[in-house]
């Protein structure tokens, strides 16, 4: 990794982690749901730099929020999962469609924490799994949400970031 790279994937991980402290609910019904906008940034840099840096900036600003606020693992490595399957499937269909890139990503990654939530969510909390699926709107609802908006924010700032990454 070049030191330019390594700084900008620093200078994203930063501002991400700065980010995850504006979290707040978006259903006040499921207020535990809280969005925080800083996988946009990790998006920004799978865009820019690829499935590695964009990883890289997730696991930072993560592990960083775990130590600064958090101290939550379970929390933490769930949000980590969440953010690299996102820029995961974001980038699959990324050359072919940004449409196509967003409507995937966003389904593919809520159908998966739905998933990954059924198995944790009744273990971590120690509650039957017919309560989890009492929640399970809420949670398939939130990430709907999240994501697109992470998808749609990090489109339109990639545009203003662009010159940043360009840098020579």
């Amino acid at each position: 990794m070049s030191t330019k790279k390594m700084a900008i994937v620093g200078l994203f991980s930063a501002i991400a982690f700065a980010v995850m402290f504006l979290e707040f609910p978006i259903f006040p019904s499921a207020s535990f749901l809280k969005y925080d906008p800083s996988e946009v940034f990790a998006l920004i840099t799978a865009i820019e730099y690829g499935f590695g840096s964009a990883t890289a900036v997730i696991i930072i600003k993560d592990i960083l929020f775990y130590f600064a606020k958090s101290g939550d693992i379970v929390g933490i490595a769930m949000n980590a999962l969440a953010g690299i399957l996102f820029v995961g499937f974001s980038l699959i269909f990324w050359r072919k469609s940004k449409v196509l890139s967003g409507i995937s990503s966003v389904l593919l990654t809520t159908a998966a924490l739905s998933v990954v939530n059924a198995v944790v969510v009744p273990l971590y909390f120690r509650i039957p799994f017919d309560q989890y699926v009492k929640f399970l709107p809420w949670v398939i609802a939130f990430n709907l949400v999240k994501f697109s908006i992470n998808f749609i924010l990090g489109v339109v700032l990639d545009k203003y970031t662009q010159r940043v990454f360009r840098l020579d």
